[in-house]
């Protein structure tokens, strides 16, 4: 019923067009010597044409007879020689023209409805997903908390259970028991990696105008008791550039490059880590090189995912470090890669967008405190 109410409107819009200008040209034949001008029946073909091709051959037909119906002359116009045929096949090709863009501009305002459609469930579904997304974290967080508690419990009552019973255990009782608790702490490593991922990729914290050196620092601090049980060396350029970043994320970055290198080193070798910067005109460098086992270059990319891991149960980990620190360097718009040999060590460089004029003027007044290079006994000295 629609469509047979929207035919006769375009159809009636092209007959009223037709008798206004049939009006029109009977008013103004007397100014033009009693002849009839076919301006106002051109007109009224656009208009007619501009409902779509039926009403612009419509209104052109109508337009002839009423010429020859209600007037004997034509005013010849602009063009020399016009004549009513010459009208007929330009109202005709102006219908055709018309109507084309008539049928285009129907098509694109469906497309463009359909769009907006489609957008609309998109953007509910989008909003169900993040809801649903929500909720699946806060479960998460739950049970990775609970089995952290679970694990804990079963370490520590299989450690008081040794200690209360070590004459009447044996060896292999022993045994198993260590393993027990040697695979809860790895399990309890896990979870708490899998739960320091999740707030990783989460909506970042606001970000800071932060002295990397005094990241670093942190970082190093809280690998001391690492870094002297391998008399590992770690050294740093002096000053290290501010960056505008969640400084407790940055503190992960460089704890899980650092221990890496750390732990990646040969037991007949002492781990010596080096970290340097680099101002670029849209970002900065940053580079932790170490000294360790390296690796061949086929596995560069992968590396970075979750639980990829290269050397199995050969060295401890929980394969999720790297992949933390891939999705922090992101969630700041930066990049990480690595570059490596076998048995030559590995150098991991990231990138961190340069702070803007306004982060280096309120940093201006932060503590200038910052690394030195020189390390001694395994620590990173720092000067006033």
């Amino acid at each position: 019923m629609s469509k047979l109410q929207g035919n006769l409107k375009r159809y009636g819009t092209a007959l009223l067009a037709v008798l206004i200008a049939s009006a029109i040209t009977a008013a103004a034949e007397p100014l033009f010597g009693g002849k009839a001008p076919l301006f106002f029946f051109t007109i009224a073909v656009i208009v007619a044409a501009g409902q779509g091709f039926g009403p612009g051959v419509v209104a052109t037909v109508l337009s002839v007879a009423s010429v020859l119906l209600l007037f004997r002359e034509i005013y010849t116009m602009i063009m020399a020689n016009a004549s009513l045929t010459l009208f007929a096949l330009l109202g005709l090709g102006i219908s055709a023209v018309m109507g084309r863009l008539h049928r285009i501009n129907a098509a694109l305002v469906e497309t463009k409805e359909a769009l907006q459609l489609a957008n609309e469930r998109l953007s509910e579904r989008g909003r169900a997903l993040s809801l649903a997304n929500e909720e699946l974290q806060r479960f998460a967080y739950v049970l990775a908390h609970d089995l952290n508690g679970s694990v804990r419990v079963i370490c520590n009552l299989t450690e008081l259970l040794v200690q209360q019973n070590t004459s009447k255990l044996d060896d292999n009782s022993k045994e198993c028991a260590g393993l027990i608790v040697s695979k809860g702490l790895r399990m309890q490593a896990m979870i708490q990696g899998l739960l320091d991922y999740a707030a990783a990729v989460e909506r970042p914290a606001e970000k800071t105008h932060t002295d990397a050196g005094t990241v670093v620092h942190r970082a190093i601090k809280d690998l001391d008791a690492m870094i002297h049980a391998r008399g590992a060396v770690v050294t740093a350029d002096e000053p290290l550039p501010h960056v505008d970043a969640v400084e407790s994320r940055l503190v992960q970055v460089f704890s899980n490059l650092i221990s890496n290198g750390i732990k990646y080193c040969p037991v007949d070798r002492s781990p010596r880590i080096q970290i340097s910067a680099t101002e670029r005109s849209v970002d900065i460098v940053f580079c932790v090189a170490d000294n360790g086992i390296g690796m061949d270059m086929k596995y560069a990319g992968s590396i970075f995912g979750m639980f990829n891991r290269l050397h199995g149960d050969e060295y401890e980990g929980t394969g999720i470090g790297l992949a933390l620190c891939k999705a922090v360097i992101e969630r700041h718009g930066g990049c990480i890669w690595v570059e490596s040999q076998v048995g030559q060590g590995s150098q991991f460089y990231f990138t961190l967008p340069r702070p803007d004029i306004t982060g280096q003027a309120k940093g201006a007044g932060q503590s200038q405190r910052r690394p030195t290079d020189v390390v001694s006994s395994g620590a990173l000295g720092f000067s006033q």
